[in-house]
């Protein structure tokens, strides 16, 4: 299951929507990787996050810890929880998962290969 490369994000969470990009490098079962999205909830705020996070693949699963995080609101940077994520690949170019942070706010997203 090598998951190397660009992937397009969706997540769906209980006050919106994040959509954007995710970048993974796999070395065995290491993985490292960037998600860079932007978090809706309508016609509230609009948050871009970029994300860096390392984890392992494990019985079939990927799981992901933040190791880095800067987020932005209005070109100012804020206040944002680190997420976990708990990824199932479902084909070679698809993969679901869940996310949370440590105020128990989670979603569920979508990540698709990009084409080449």
């Amino acid at each position: 299951m090598d998951i190397s490369g660009s992937w397009t994000y969706h997540e769906d969470f209980e006050y919106g929507q994040s959509t954007g990009q995710v970048e993974f490098t796999q070395t065995g079962n290491e993985v490292s990787g960037v998600f860079s999205f932007t978090e809706e909830v309508e016609n509230n705020y609009r948050i871009e996050v970029t994300e860096k996070v390392k984890g392992t693949i494990a019985n079939g699963k990927l799981l992901l810890e933040s190791v880095e995080l800067t987020a932005l609101q209005n070109g100012c940077e804020i206040s944002y929880l680190p997420n976990t994520f708990e990824i199932q690949r479902m084909t070679e170019n698809q993969m679901v998962g869940s996310t949370y942070d440590c105020e128990d706010v989670c979603g569920v997203f979508v990540l698709e290969r990009s084409a080449l």
